[in-house]
């Protein structure tokens, strides 16, 4: 981007009055405005924390650590998605460093209450289900017992090795032996990305009503949890979507111990719980959107740490919209172009490929075609990485048109 464009941005940046929450304001009020009007009975949110990197940046101001010696910053998020998985934005952020000028409040294992309290208070009064996803780290027994609002759900891959106890039979049971005393509800394919790579895995299934027992260093008075079940998928096989190649190794095989507050009556109820467990990888895809994936943010050069929290706010933003962009051309690629392109912007495209443009994904592929791209059976779409070159070349197509429609006629 240009200079004038960097500096405008870096002032907004480093603004004293300027907060991330301020940043994200507008975009959350849009993204609860999409979860209301989303179709479906339910709303996934997706938390996890992505840790940034910035060693090279010894001199930023008030920036601590990481882990060890390494400078940088966490960032815990909260993705909002509807239930095909289709990215709606971001609900909530939160961030800290180590040893820095933005210390963590209490211990950092309360990041995952302090999501569950935001989900709360935007979508506590939903109609729809809000289902809050999470995986092994947020295994902590006073989570599963926080405050939920009555629309909220949750959803917690576990793995410490507690007792549970089954409430069919009463049997007590730790995570790894519970398997032969819950009931079987047959096989479920899913689509995850495992080591950058679109994989189908077919998952064997089993499932249980449980209360889960409180920790052994815990006081006898705790209470143990109720109104939880257990579902357990096992992967049996799997695929790498591209090439049809298997990528099943019996030792490295995926089996998912999942808590969750959904109800399992039936089949269809245990495949929804699988079904929203492998959602939570969007959150993921949106980490790597932000890092190494297309907006390279680690390489930020800013001179203090306000500053820097306020750019991730901002390009977070660009980065669920490059998401949602990227799932929505393959999951709705026949829905109309003005989804997510303005009547201005599909005209210029119009005009630069000479094609009449109805469609997301004729306005997508004439988009990427000025960077080059040509779609292939290989690569039919884009991923983010293109979608990011295609945008910011976009971005200044549109200000030489805007620029030409104002500008006097010469002889």
């Amino acid at each position: 981007m240009g200079t004038s464009f960097r500096q405008t941005v870096a002032g907004i940046f480093s603004n004293p009055q300027m907060t991330t929450a301020l940043m994200l304001e507008g975009h959350l009020a849009s993204t609860l405005a999409r979860a209301a009007s989303s179709s479906g009975n339910y709303l996934i949110v997706a938390q996890d924390t992505t840790y940034y990197n910035y060693s090279g940046h010894k001199q930023m101001e008030g920036l601590g650590v990481i882990q060890g010696n390494i400078k940088g910053i966490i960032q815990h998020n909260c993705l909002l998605l509807n239930e095909l998985g289709h990215p709606l934005g971001l609900l909530d952020q939160q961030y800290w460093t180590r040893k820095g000028g933005k210390d963590f409040l209490g211990k950092e294992s309360l990041k995952w209450t302090n999501g569950l309290k935001m989900v709360n208070k935007h979508l506590g009064t939903s109609s729809k289900k809000v289902v809050l996803v999470q995986d092994r780290e947020a295994d902590i027994f006073d989570f599963f017992k926080a405050e939920r609002s009555a629309s909220v759900e949750l959803l917690v891959r576990v793995y410490q090795p507690r007792h549970l106890e089954v409430l069919s039979s009463g049997v007590l049971a730790k995570l790894d032996t519970i398997g032969e005393h819950l009931t079987d509800f047959g096989n479920k394919e899913v689509v995850i990305q495992r080591n950058n790579k679109e994989v189908q895995l077919t998952l064997a299934l089993k499932s249980g009503a449980v209360n889960v027992l409180a920790d052994d260093n815990m006081p006898p008075t705790t209470v143990q949890t109720q109104g939880l079940s257990l579902v357990i998928a096992e992967e049996i096989a799997g695929v790498e979507l591209q090439t049809g190649i298997s990528i099943f190794k019996e030792e490295e095989k995926a089996v998912w111990y999942l808590l969750t507050s959904l109800n399992i009556d039936n089949q269809e109820d245990v495949n929804r719980v699988v079904h929203f467990y492998a959602l939570r990888w969007r959150i993921e895809r949106l980490h790597y959107t932000l890092k190494s994936g297309a907006l390279a943010v680690e390489k930020l050069q800013f001179d203090d740490l306000h500053t820097t929290l306020n750019a991730l706010s901002f390009y977070s933003v660009v980065a669920w919209q490059l998401l949602a962009l990227t799932y929505f051309v393959r999951e709705e690629p026949d829905a109309l172009a003005t989804t997510f392109f303005e009547i201005d912007e599909i005209e210029l495209l119009q005009k630069e490929t000479n094609k009449v443009i109805k469609t997301v994904k004729e306005a997508v592929l004439a988009l990427v075609k000025i960077v080059g791209f040509a779609p292939s059976k290989k690569q039919p779409l884009p991923g983010v990485k293109i979608l990011t070159q295609a945008l910011e070349r976009f971005y200044f197509m549109k200000c030489g048109a805007r620029v030409s429609r104002k500008k006097p006629l010469q002889d």
